[in-house]
């Protein structure tokens, strides 16, 4: 597999858990509004790039008014999009030029392969502000941390079963 396409893929694989993890977190947190209110942005940002790479109308806004059980829902949606864009993704298309309108109606053009790093990073940036009004609603924040998640992928060499 491209070396590239493997690391967007491993990065994105991330982010799903990482979203999922905070989603937990925020079950129990139910005074986090500011929370939710970010990590369905992470969701909403998911589901409009994929449609401007797609060049389709997106299934959720930008910013997203979600409860809890609507951004279960849309992230397991989202999720499996891009599993599937994903599985089909090859490398000359990392530099195909996206010609995209943003939320204000201005016109890019931005490679693909920008688009999914930006995705990554602003996931992540996202996430951070998550965990952010966790604490400040008196909740623990959960590690979200690219670190934390290959760690939990490794096989623990002391178990025999």
């Amino acid at each position: 597999m491209h070396a590239l396409i493997a690391h967007l893929r491993s990065l994105r694989a991330h982010g799903e858990w990482a979203d999922r993890r905070l989603l937990d977190a925020a079950r129990t947190a139910a005074a986090a509004p500011e929370a939710l209110r970010e990590m369905a942005h992470v969701r909403g940002a998911q589901e409009v790039w994929l449609a401007r790479i797609e060049r389709r109308t997106p299934a959720l806004a930008v910013w997203p008014g979600l409860t809890l059980d609507e951004l279960e829902a849309a992230g397991t949606s989202v999720d499996a999009a891009w599993r599937a864009y994903f599985a089909g993704l090859r490398p000359e298309a990392l530099r195909q030029a996206i010609e995209y309108s943003n939320s204000t109606g201005r016109t890019f053009v931005t490679p693909l392969a920008e688009i999914l790093l930006h995705l990554v990073t602003h996931g992540q940036y996202h996430r951070g502000k998550a965990n952010v009004a966790l604490r400040t609603a008196g909740a623990a924040p959960v590690g979200v941390d690219y670190i934390l998640w290959q760690r939990e992928r490794q096989v623990d060499p002391t178990d025999t079963d």
